[in-house]
């Protein structure tokens, strides 16, 4: 690919213009926020802008470059940011260009300060080159410019993935013409066809990093002028100070830090060598520079922390002139380094110079004392300066320098106290018998103790949170009411028809399995899997096998079958003949074909045994019919043959006759493949037709082997299996593999399943969930689905694959539990579908594992579905903790891990901790292969008319007909490698013909280096018959000698790879994006169809429909895109038909035609109507004889012959407009699926497009509409669907080609991969085909070969985490369950992180959390969860909104806002004000941009949230401080128990260590100085490389410990409790007040076009926020014990909620990866009325909700109304007693009343936007 474009002056365009077109530019662009890692970018390498990246890692860490000059902090600061996303395993150059140095310069920063920046810059440069050398992972790239050649190349030969570059909202770019630059940096890489992104918005969140990525804009107008100034002038001057230079490294030991300072020094102080008087007043900052380099040799980093004391190396300075003049030459030492004299020399210049030391010394010139070792270095060093300049420094020493006593006394260990601002290390005392034993390697202080008169309320589980019944077993459990059993009736329907398409049954019927529980005598015999491992051994046996009673009764049952149908042999082949003579006569010889291959798929097994021979070989009959008329050159013939020559194989596999037989051995001879051997013949009968005989013996193409052709042409056909075997455990012969999997699921094993779509995973589930049934009523398997949609299916096909019988009626065998709704009861069920959040509620729930009969105790597997979530950036770590939370044998299915090892040992681990094994079954192949396309058709436009019918055999594969030049580009695997890596190569699936291809051109460009052994011939390497298996075994040998290619960039691997991709792929990528000439047709535009491009959506499609390559899913990543593509489809079909119906004169007659016989009928029937009435007046008159009876007006109604004209609808879609497959289904199933969808759900178009064959499927779209999509496209009707990605996630939608349109951000690697496996799904297809549309051919490239991200875990807890564990332990007295949970989740290593460190991390960081537990009184001492600790629990996904509401309920907020003189709608105003800084927060960014201003300003919207109200902003504020203090607290008793041993004075990514030289010990700078230039004691918590910017251990944020903690600790800003205050602590960046905006005037397009809200996530944004109140009230109205009974408190009815989700709006936003919130449930009575019930008889449980637990005593309601726990206080610093606890219930009660009638006010405006 070219690079960006030069920048050239266009007439007319000044440089004004072009500022404003950039801008504009910017502003257009739509940046997608995404996790580059998991969800982005993966393995792939991306670049990073280096100049962008100094200036922002300068400005955000804060590096002193004012008053000092810190280079090794600002290193420091660049690298801790590579370490970061190097640790998220990020793969990155960074790139810096000579032209744009000024980007690292503030703006309007003096030409005296700038050295600064630029000198910092050149030692960056030149401190990656060396680590490069140093073989680091580290690749750093200079260039002269964007426009240089030698980035030109680099661009070709690594292509980034994207580039990281700078918006210019560094606050120091304040304006002029840098501010920009980097967006004209950006638009030219932009234009050049890569995603950008601005290192501005880089945000790291756990193990995720997160970047707002704009995908590229296409080809755009160049920018005129450059904006920069020229590269500055550091040439080399001629001197010969280098060379002396050199002859003194050796013998001296220099360091790179010296060589360049005696270099610059040598330079600078040349000239005053001879002039004594000038010399001197330069003398002091010379002595001062070499006493920092004798300094720096001895100290510890820790030791050079100085305050700054009067002028610094600030503009006008003496000293900062000194410095700025020993930077040109320094620069110019750096310039030369790789190539002079210095290159082997001790590399340190990352720590050149420190200005606060230097300062220091300056001051201090006068009261040094050295000792005789310091003095003697300085001596040598002022000796080595005056050998290459002259100038003596010793004769400006100072008397009073040298230490008379001549002592080592200086030279000590830097032992020095830590800086007193550290908190005093103390906690509040906890102690728990489950959680000691993990926190007994943390040794803190606790603070003493009194008792407080405060009694806190005990928290417990009074109700359920997802319905209204209150967990009280002792009430009975209240049945659904009419409307629930509706909805749930409603629900099955759905299932049962959505099931029947999932199996194929005709309507609704579906045959689903009876499923006995099987005797403990069954279960406990040996699995099946002996009668296939020791086959042999059986068979050589001769004692019979013991048939069991369901064999015996089988084979029974089988021969009564065939005796009843053998009298019926005659009648079949008689019927045979019949439609073999009709077959014949079917002029075309592809329609033949399909009949007759309807046919024989349509036969019954004794049907096919007695003619299934006949009607296979007469396939092959009209084959060879067919071959004929083809030339053998053709692909076309081939692609015959291949087809004869698999169905061929076929038929001799049948029972024949033997003159089938005799023509079947002649065929397999022609072919030369292996005979069958006939074993019983079926009696002698003539053939009911002539096979037509093969001339000369040889069916193959001329010129090829039978090798050729099988690798060539039969690809598609070759046998599939991998050892396959029968096996009575499964109704079909599995692979080996599939073996290996039902013996683990037997042997009650765990699995790790890596396997690709299609390759046969799906029976892996039901064979667990078979077994689970078979065991018992009582055990329970969760299948856990990433996605509502694949909820759905699961649960659709497990009812049509089992039933059976329960004694209660509240027991199922399958239920959905998802937050929108739940079908079946789900506790009653033995195989629970849901998502991840759910079931994390369920285990975590107390009230499911109170005793052995409880739900989360009876689960005996969990299957996890699509497991490659645990990479996703928001659901990950619930998977993660799942993983490790599960209590049972997992199954953990995926066809997208890129690191199965790792996964494997983690999960292992975690497995084996509990005592479970886990095994893991790898299967790399595909049952289909994959052939990838780029849609390149002719270009130019035409016009469309219709389409034209198309006759074509189902040859796999869209390039097998084509006798003309293909619209479509193949790509070969191999071209589409653009990273030489072997893991890009491993990734590349090959099918036999590209084998072959790449075999020939390895052959044909071998060398005398690099050959292909002769070993690899496909005649030495392949059988006679070929297998697939064969062929893998090929491809591998295959890549094992092209690796060692890749490796080499002298190779003939570039030469292979571009004659792969051809001269076609040149063109196209040359010309991609090149507008095309519209030609338009001579025929007057009113009689015309639509005008079409070639290159358009409808043109790609039609392409398809002509290639047999429908049906089809077209991917685009956006919904609006997938939306858009629909209707422009939908349109041009329409406008095509309208003009047909307007001007086609047959159509015309034809509609005349059905008026006149419409006219006709009307009158016809009022002639009969007249008729009738006339024997109805009669028949009063006459006998009752004389009347018609009912029979006979139904015989006379059914004689009445049926017009044409009946069916006829002159509205409804031609058939040649459509894409419809009318054979599927008739109008009357289609009207009747139709019927369902309510017309304000759908939008009218919408439904029309069914209509046409054409569907959308989001997750924005209505639930029903995307059934009825998946359905009718299952059933073949729909021939095209557009989709996101969310289709992708396993759902059973096979097709026959993935068309990817329109590039996005979400084509990732992962993606690409999820969404084209649905192509070529097994048993439907025997070849998928893959798509590219719409995007550059590079980018094709890059999308083919991206690397699967590494499946990497996040931080492993969190505080709401882990009180939610104490919420389990609590509830069920810290039983076995709950401490293997917490055992699970605190001490096993996570994905992202491991080792014993880690683990002392998490305990550390537990210990912690629980002492803000403790001073939130959310906790007791003892562990038990107090007051609104449930609140916290169940927002636990808002985390850390809820410990802000917490807070401002804690201290009052609330209550003083209730009790204050304002009026109800101003307090619930701000209220609402509070709670949208808080929860579902949006930044604003484009809150300076004057268009968005102006929007807001004419609409009813404020748009940019109005500030936080003072009073809460202080509540938030002194909330932050106190964690800030815990959590410092937390760093420094870490460090103080953990690190003293190991000092933080290593650079973080290159690792270069920094500090003394030399051992120990180690100069303490305080004994050398004066005590007023001292340095500050060493930090504790803050890094030291900091500090040397002036920081101390005073920290003002969390985001700031965070970001500047020293090395060693884990401390993850996310786990911790703050939440940051806007604009404050958000870099002036407000939130979007969307809500606070949707509460004061409920319009929801205001939200979409003002506050910029996606359309598709506004309703989901305000449902989110819905629950979040409803969770609220709910709390209050559990804690104030308020009543349910007689409508005093009520909420919403549970199913009206489910109702409103299910049938929200239309286009409403991203489907919900599971239950954010567990919500809704009314308050429980009050706990008197429990007392009463306690009395009552025990109830004999209908199900497994209404068990009761022996554990709840009247104590548990004691306890919960005086509190368990006495709070603690300490005498002093004891946290502040909880507001509520002041006056009590009437204060909540107030706040209560606001926040419900908030809630009602809310949800009256919610619904009304669905009403």
């Amino acid at each position: 690919m070219a690079g960006p474009n030069h920048s050239s002056e266009s007439p007319g365009d000044g440089p004004d213009a072009s500022d404003d077109r950039l801008k504009s530019w910017f502003r257009s662009l739509s940046p997608t926020k995404v996790d580059i890692v998991g969800d982005f970018a993966g393995k792939e390498r991306f670049a990073i802008h280096g100049e962008a990246l100094l200036a922002h890692c300068l400005h955000t860490m804060k590096v002193d470059f004012d008053y000092g000059f810190q280079i090794l902090h600002a290193v420091h600061a660049v690298e801790t940011l590579l370490l970061r996303l190097r640790d998220r395993g990020c793969n990155f150059h960074i790139l810096w260009f000579n032209r744009e140095y000024q980007l690292s310069i503030p703006t309007e920063t003096s030409a005296e300060i700038t050295y600064k920046y630029q000198l910092t810059r050149k030692i960056l440069i030149q401190h990656f080159a060396h680590a490069q050398n140093d073989k680091q992972p580290v690749s750093s790239f200079v260039f002269t410019s964007l426009g240089s050649d030698s980035f030109t190349r680099y661009l070709e030969e690594h292509h980034p993935h994207f580039f990281l570059g700078s918006d210019g909202t560094t606050p120091w770019w304040t304006g002029g013409p840098q501010l920009l630059t980097p967006l004209h940096m950006l638009y030219r890489i932009n234009s050049a066809g890569y995603h950008v992104a601005c290192v501005e918005h880089l945000e790291f969140k756990s193990s995720r990093a997160f970047l707002l990525i704009a995908s590229p804009r296409g080809a755009q107008r160049p920018l005129n002028g450059d904006a920069l100034s020229p590269i500055p002038d550091i040439s080399p001057v001629e001197d010969n100070i280098g060379d002396r230079l050199e002859g003194l490294i050796k013998t001296h030991n220099l360091t790179a830090r010296e060589i360049i300072s005696l270099y610059s020094l040598a330079h600078v102080l040349g000239p005053y060598a001879p002039d004594a008087g000038e010399a001197t007043e330069i003398g002091p900052q010379v002595t001062a520079l070499l006493l920092q380099l004798v300094f720096m040799r001895h100290c510890s980093i820790t030791g050079r922390s100085f305050e700054p004391q009067g002028s610094g190396l600030d503009l006008g300075s003496a000293a900062n002139s000194f410095i700025c003049s020993l930077s040109e030459s320094a620069q110019r030492a750096l310039d030369s380094w790789g190539s002079g004299p210095f290159t082997n020399s001790a590399w340190d210049a990352f720590d050149l110079f420190d200005g606060r030391l230097y300062l220091a010394l300056l001051r201090s010139s006068h009261n040094i004392n050295l000792s005789s070792a310091l003095h003697e270095e300085f001596i040598q060093l002022g000796a080595l300066l005056e050998h290459l300049c002259g100038y003596n420094v010793t004769a400006k020493w100072p008397a009073n320098l040298t230490d008379t006593d001549g002592g080592e006394a200086r030279l000590k260990n830097a032992n020095r106290q830590p800086d007193q601002s550290v908190p005093s290390l103390s906690v509040l005392p906890f102690s728990h018998p489950v959680l000691d034993e993990f926190l007994t390697s943390v040794h803190l202080r606790t603070e003493a103790v009194i008792s407080s008169p405060v009694d806190h309320k005990v928290h417990k589980e009074l109700t359920h949170w997802h319905s209204q019944r209150p967990i009280d077993p002792k009430q009975p459990t209240k049945g659904p009411d009419f409307w629930a059993r509706r909805r749930n009736q409603r629900f099955m329907a759905d299932i049962i028809a959505y099931s029947a398409s999932l199996t194929g049954a005709s309507g609704k019927i579906i045959e689903p399995e009876i499923v006995v529980v099987r005797s403990s005598v069954e279960q406990s015999k040996p699995a099946s899997r002996h009668a296939v491992n020791k086959g042999k051994k059986q068979a050589n046996s001769n004692k019979p096998l013991k048939k069991s009673g369901k064999q015996r009764a089988l084979e029974e049952a089988e021969l009564r079958r065939t005796a009843k149908f053998q009298d019926k042999s005659p009648a079949i082949i008689t019927f045979w003949k019949e439609r073999c003579l009709e077959f014949s006569k079917e002029a075309s010889l592809v329609k033949r074909y399909l009949r007759v291959e309807k046919y024989l798929l349509g036969l019954s097994p004794v049907h096919l045994s007695v003619i299934g021979a006949e009607v296979s070989l007469y396939l092959c009959h009209v084959l060879r019919q067919t071959q004929g008329r083809y030339n053998p050159a053709a692909i076309t013939h081939s692609s015959v043959l291949a087809m004869l020559w698999s169905q061929i194989q076929e038929t001799a596999k049948l029972t024949m006759t033997e003159e089938v037989h005799t023509l079947v051995t002649r065929v397999l001879q022609s072919f030369k493949l292996p005979l069958y051997k006939i074993p019983a013949p079926l009696p002698k009968r003539k053939l009911p037709f002539e096979f037509l005989d093969i001339a000369n013996g040889d069916l193959l193409p001329p010129g090829k082997s039978s090798l050729d052709f099988q690798l060539e042409s039969c690809g598609p056909f070759l046998e599939r299996s991998f050892d396959s075997a029968p096996d009575p455990r499964v109704p079909f012969e599995p692979d080996a593999w599939q073996r290996k999997v039902l013996d683990a699921i037997d042997e009650n094993k765990s699995l790790l399943v890596v396997a690709p779509t299609s390759a046969g995973k799906t029976f892996i589930s039901f064979y667990a969930m078979k077994k689970i049934l078979e065991a018992n009523n009582d055990d329970v398997l969760v299948y856990i689905a990433p996605t509502k949609a694949l909820v759905n299916q699961i649960a659709a096909e497990i009812q049509a694959r089992f039933s059976k019988r329960y004694d209660q009626e509240a027991r199922s065998v399958w239920a959905i539990h998802t937050r929108d709704y739940r079908i079946n009861n789900v506790k009653g069920c033995q195989i629970l579908v849901t998502v991840p959040d759910i079931l994390q509620i369920l285990l975590l729930a107390p009230s499911n594992a109170t005793s052995p009969t409880s739900f989360a105790r009876r689960i005996k597997r969990i299957i996890f579905d699509e497991v490659h979530c645990i990479g996703q950036a928001e659901d990950g770590i619930v998977w993660e903790q799942l993983l490790l939370l599960a209590p049972c044998p997992i199954i953990a299915l995926s066809a997208t891990v890129a690191n199965p090892l790792e996964f494997r040992d983690w999960l292992f681990n975690a497995q084996k901790a509990k005592g479970f094994d886990l095994e893991m079954v790898v299967h790399s192949s595909r049952y289909s292969d994959l052939r990838k396309f780029i849609h390149d058709p002719s270009p130019g436009t035409y016009e469309f008319a219709g389409f034209d019918p198309v006759e074509r055999l189902p040859f796999p594969g869209l390039d097998s007909d084509c006798e003309s030049p293909l619209p479509f580009l193949f790509l070969h695997p191999v071209a589409g490698i653009i990273d030489r890596s072997r893991d890009t190569l491993n990734d590349a699936s090959l099918e036999p013909r590209d084998c072959i291809e790449l075999w020939r051109q390895m052959t044909k460009h071998q060398n005398g280096q690099y050959q292909v052994p002769k070993s690899l011939d496909p005649e030495n390497m392949l059988p006679s018959l070929v297998k697939k298996s064969d062929v893998t075994k090929w491809e591998s040998a295959l890549k094992d000698v092209l690796a060692n290619w890749m490796l080499d960039p002298n190779s003939p691997f570039d030469e292979l790879r571009n004659h792969l991709r051809g001269e076609r792929f040149d063109r196209l990528s040359s010309t991609y994006g090149q507008p095309e000439s519209i030609d338009l047709p001579p025929s007057p535009p009113s009689q015309s169809g639509p005008i079409v491009s070639r290159r358009s959506i409808l043109s790609l499609v039609t392409d398809l429909r002509s290639h047999g390559a429908l049906p089809a899913i077209l991917f685009n990543y956006d919904r609006v895109g997938c939306e858009t593509i629909l209707r422009e489809l939908n349109d041009t079909l329409e406008a095509a038909e309208a003009a047909y119906k307007q001007h086609n004169s047959q159509w015309l007659k034809k509609l005349a035609a059905f008026e006149e016989w419409k006219k006709y009928s009307e009158t016809a029937k009022m002639k009969e109507a007249k008729m009738k009435e006339t024997k109805k007046t009669r028949s009063r008159n006459d006998d009752d004889d004389g009347a018609m009876s009912k029979g006979d007006r139904t015989r006379d109604e059914a004689n009445r012959e049926l017009s044409v004209w009946d069916s006829f609808d002159p509205e409804g879609p031609l058939q040649q407009y459509s894409f419809a497959d009318n054979t599927k289904l008739t109008q009357g199933e289609l009207n009747a699926r139709l019927k369902s969808l309510r017309a304000d759900t759908v939008r009218p178009w919408i439904l029309d497009a069914l209509y046409r064959g054409i569907g959308v499927h989001h997750a924005g779209m209505n639930r029903q509409y995307r059934q009825i999509v998946e359905v009718l496209f299952r059933k073949g009707y729909l021939t095209v669907v557009v989709a996101t990605g969310t289709l992708a996630m396993g759902l059973n939608m096979p097709c026959k080609t993935v068309v990817f349109t329109g590039d996005s951000v979400f084509l990732t690697a992962l993606n690409y991969r999820q969404a084209s496996g649905r192509a070529g799904r097994r048993g439907f297809d025997l070849l998928g085909n893959v798509v590219f549309h719409g995007l550059h051919p590079h980018r094709v490239l890059e999308i083919m070969s991206a690397k699967l991200p590494d499946l990497r875990g996040q931080f492993p807890t969190s505080v709401t985490l882990i009180l939610r564990l104490f919420i389990l332990l609590h509830g069920t007295q810290n039983s076995e369950f709950a401490a293997n949970a917490v055992k699970g989740l605190l001490t096993q290593s996570r994905l992202c992180l491991g080792g014993p460190d880690a683990k002392m991390s998490i305990a550390h960081h537990l210990r912690f959390s629980i002492d803000y537990l403790r001073r939130e009184h959310l906790l007791s001492e003892n562990g038990v969860p107090l007051n609104f600790s449930g609140l916290v629990g169940h927002l636990s996904y808002t985390e850390n909104a809820v410990f802000a509401f917490h807070a401002l309920l804690k201290d009052g907020y609330f209550h003083d806002l209730s009790y204050s003189n304002r009026s109800r709608e101003d307090i619930i105003l701000e209220i609402m004000l509070v709670l949208s800084h808080l929860f579902c927060r949006h930044a604003c960014p484009q809150h300076k941009d004057k268009q968005f201003l102006e929007r807001v300003h004419r609409s009813p919207s404020v748009g940019i949230l109005p500030d936080l109200p003072q009073k809460a902003s202080e509540v938030l504020e002194r909330h932050n401080q106190q964690t800030l203090s815990i959590f410092q607290n937390y760093v420094s008793s870490y460090a103080n128990q953990h690190l003293t041993e190991t000092p933080d004075n290593c650079l973080p990514f290159t690792e270069y260590k920094v500090g003394s030289v030399y051992a120990q010990p180690m100069l303490d700078l305080s004994t050398v100085l004066p005590s007023s230039d001292s340095p500050r004691p060493p930090t504790v918590v803050r890094s030291p490389f900091s500090a040397l910017s002036g920081f101390t251990d005073e920290f003002h944020t969390i985001h700031e410990l965070c970001e500047t903690v020293r090395a060693g600790v884990f401390l993850e800003e996310s786990a911790v409790p703050y939440i940051p205050i806007a604009p404050k602590e958000t870099d002036g960046i407000p939130w979007n007040g969307y809500l606070y905006d949707f509460f004061k005037h409920g319009d929801m397009e205001a939200l979409k076009h003002v506050n910029m809200i996606k359309g598709g996530d506004v309703w989901y944004h305000l449902k989110d926020f819905s629950l979040i109140l409803s969770t609220i009230v709910t709390s209050f109205a559990n804690f104030l014990e308020l009543p349910n009974a007689d409508g005093d408190f009520g909420f919403e009815e549970e199913d009206e909620l489910e109702m409103a989700d299910d049938d929200g709006p239309l286009f409403s936003g991203d489907e919900g990866n599971g239950m954010r919130n567990d919500v809704c449930g009314a308050p429980a009575p009050p706990q008197n009325e429990q007392k009463k019930n306690k009395a009552k008889k025990k109830m004999v449980a209908e199900s497994w909700d209404d068990e009761s637990s022996d554990e709840d005593t009247e104590d548990d309601a004691e306890t919960a109304n005086h509190g368990g726990d006495s709070w603690s206080s300490s005498a002093s610093g004891y946290p502040q007693a909880p507001r509520w606890a002041d006056n009590g219930g009437p204060s909540l009660m107030e706040i209560f009343r606001n926040f419900s009638s908030l809630q009602r006010e809310f949800e009256e405006k919610f619904r009304k936007t669905f009403a």
